[in-house]
């Protein structure tokens, strides 16, 4: 009997492998590949904030159109850039120059002192690393052994997901700041409180949407106070060091403001109403609540009290039970894709619920059904489900009849932000079947 078990278990852990293998060949190819193509011709979402750190150095004005196309990383630019940086439109169509705070500019120095093709190359290894990162932290925070069976699923799983190939292939911040956030948490359930601090920093220095969710775990977590301390202290010194070099020079706050304006007004490639022609590309709630409400400040009023609603509830739980884990983890990373800004890439947060249900999965618990559930809704962001509609609308006759209906703008189109939605109702319901377990054994 234990002869079979172990060949059974042995069987298991070689088939595990093997796809392992393919899946990090599919990752490869949808991840790093399609990165490193797109340098033939030199755009993608590392160019601008690239650019910026250089014109920072400079002490000119990272925010202004016109200085991007100065610095244009090579001979030949794409003709949008010239064009749309004289009309001023440059922001506005193509979100470039990129809203990133000067905080993130210390940090991206290291890349914007190489050339551009040695810096692009460099930059797609940080990503990668990024996401290997990502699966290492994600696997010790479910309890997992890094080389068993469980361990492998989760790590198959965390290459699986499209929005993590997106991020990648765009070579979008995404994936160094969910990593950094990642392994703070790590860090702090290790009661190693002043790195969790200073990773937690760079994180919201990078990307404060992305760290929305890691902040307001450590915020609840018993080690705050020292998480912060070091944080504070670490934010003083980043912030320092982001405004010594524009001291006395450009003044850039009128810039970075006309910035944001413009690319969250109407029609605009940041706006989430449908006279954007990209919001399909957005997965936060007001995409899905515009259709219905026919009103942007209804719609962004809804959102925030939709994740204020959230949000109350877990800390409710919290209070009760003041044990956090994973599932805690799992709660904010997706209740935070609901209330602000973020675009299919960001979803690769719901890898730490997609990674708390196979767990449960495995455990085969009281929560098994909570699981699945999680499970089968996020099934669908294995691809990139709202591109593929909105691309084959007008290709296939069924699609077609489905974009003209009325469920396609509400429902249909923006089914990724009411499938976050419901992935969040979801685990906080399995929270307070945790903490009525919890009270009633006690």
């Amino acid at each position: 009997m234990d002869l079979s078990r172990r060949g059974g278990s042995r069987l298991r852990l070689f088939v595990l492998c093997l796809l392992a293998c393919l899946v990090i060949l599919e990752f490869s190819m949808r991840g790093p590949v399609r990165e490193l193509e797109k340098d033939v011709r030199s755009f993608n979402d590392f160019v601008s904030p690239y650019e910026q750190t250089r014109a920072w150095i400079s002490g000119r004005d990272p925010y202004a159109p016109a200085v991007l196309n100065d610095l244009w990383p090579t001979p030949t630019r794409p003709h949008f850039v010239v064009t749309e940086s004289l009309d001023g439109t440059l922001p506005a169509k193509r979100g470039i120059p990129s809203p990133y705070l000067t905080t993130a500019f210390p940090l991206l120095l290291p890349f914007a002192v190489l050339p551009w093709k040695i810096a692009v190359w460099v930059w797609a290894m940080m990503c990668v690393l990024a996401v290997f990162a990502v699966a290492w932290a994600v696997i010790h925070l479910a309890g997992v052994r890094t080389y068993s069976s469980m361990g492998l699923i989760i790590f198959i799983s965390v290459l699986l997901l499209a929005p993590v190939h997106t991020a990648i292939a765009t070579s979008n911040i995404f994936t160094v700041a969910f990593a950094l956030g990642m392994v703070a948490t790590f860090c702090l359930t290790q009661n190693r409180s002043r790195m969790a601090g200073v990773l937690l920093t760079f994180a919201i220095a990078l990307k404060p949407t992305v760290a929305l969710p890691f902040l307001i775990y450590a915020l609840v977590h018993h080690n705050r106070i020292k998480v912060m301390s070091s944080a504070i202290t670490t934010g003083v010194l980043l912030l320092s060091a982001a405004i010594i070099p524009q001291h006395g020079r450009t003044l850039w706050w009128p810039s970075f403001l006309a910035n944001n304006q413009r690319m969250f007004a109407p029609g605009a490639i940041d706006d989430f109403s449908t006279a954007n022609p990209l919001h399909f590309q957005l997965v936060n709630l007001h995409v899905a609540l515009f259709p219905i409400l026919q009103n942007r400040s209804f719609a962004q009023v809804t959102a925030a009290l939709v994740f204020v609603a959230l949000l109350s509830l877990w800390l409710r739980a919290v209070r009760r039970n003041r044990h956090l884990g994973l599932l805690d983890l799992a709660i904010l990373t997706s209740a935070s894709l609901l209330p602000v800004y973020h675009r299919f890439t960001d979803a690769g947060l719901l890898l730490v619920p997609v990674v708390w249900a196979l767990r449960e999965m495995n455990e085969g618990g009281e929560l098994k059904n909570f699981a699945l559930a999680c499970l089968l809704l996020a099934c669908p962001f294995l691809i990139p489900g709202a591109t593929i509609l909105h691309e084959y609308s007008g290709t296939y006759e069924t699609l077609n009849q489905l974009s003209r209906s009325r469920f396609w703008e509400p429902f249909i189109l923006p089914h990724e932000a009411w499938l976050i939605l419901l992935i969040c109702v979801v685990l906080l319901r399995a929270r307070y079947l945790v903490e009525a377990t919890s009270v009633g054994e006690g």
